[in-house]
């Protein structure tokens, strides 16, 4: 009798181990699934106005876009039908647009995709230029933009084609990096 009891407890604390393992796979099977559910979305905004600021409080850039969505996994901001208006005090009336864009590196640099221009109105002493290209990198601290991207330039009735620039727009200088032709109009 005595035996028969000590294998009646044996097996309840086998078969209580076994429930308490399968308890606990369980659970952690679960909690995962919980995390993954957790919403996407950080912040959402529509018809936007951002203004970007050196460390100085200086205005660096004036975003305007129709949504901008700030993922909280990676801090990302994504933006969509941007546009992207020079440092004020500077003197160049112009504009970026893209149909889409990000806001990378804790707003030090804006990424311009999908039907990117670069557009100067009239000025005294030249005509409006216009850069097309599908990907930009603008660099609001330095006023430097770049591609590794073609891109075509249409200025004062010329076309110029080349394969990535760099925009030094402080100093007014644009630099064609390779692949460069055009056509020229006197």
């Amino acid at each position: 009798m005595k035996l028969r009891r000590a294998l009646g407890v044996l097996v309840l604390v086998i078969v209580a181990a076994v429930s308490t393992l399968l308890l606990r796979q369980l659970e952690e099977q679960q909690a995962p699934a919980t995390e993954a559910a957790a919403p996407g979305i950080g912040y959402y905004l529509r018809e936007a106005r951002l203004t970007g600021t050196g460390e100085d409080g200086r205005v660096l850039y004036r975003l305007l876009a129709d949504e901008v969505v700030q993922q909280p996994a990676d801090g990302s901001v994504g933006l969509s039908g941007v546009a992207v208006d020079y440092d004020p005090a500077m003197a160049i009336p112009g504009r970026l647009t893209a149909d889409t864009g990000e806001i990378l590196d804790e707003g030090r640099l804006i990424a311009l995709s999908g039907n990117v221009v670069a557009a100067t109105r009239d000025q005294p002493d030249g005509p409006a230029a216009t850069i097309r290209t599908d990907y930009l990198e603008f660099d609001p601290a330095t006023d430097i933009a770049a591609t590794d991207h073609r891109v075509l330039i249409d200025y004062a009735g010329s076309t110029v084609r080349a394969l990535g620039l760099r925009a030094l727009l402080r100093e007014d200088r644009l630099q064609l990096l390779a692949e460069v032709s055009g056509r020229y109009v006197r």
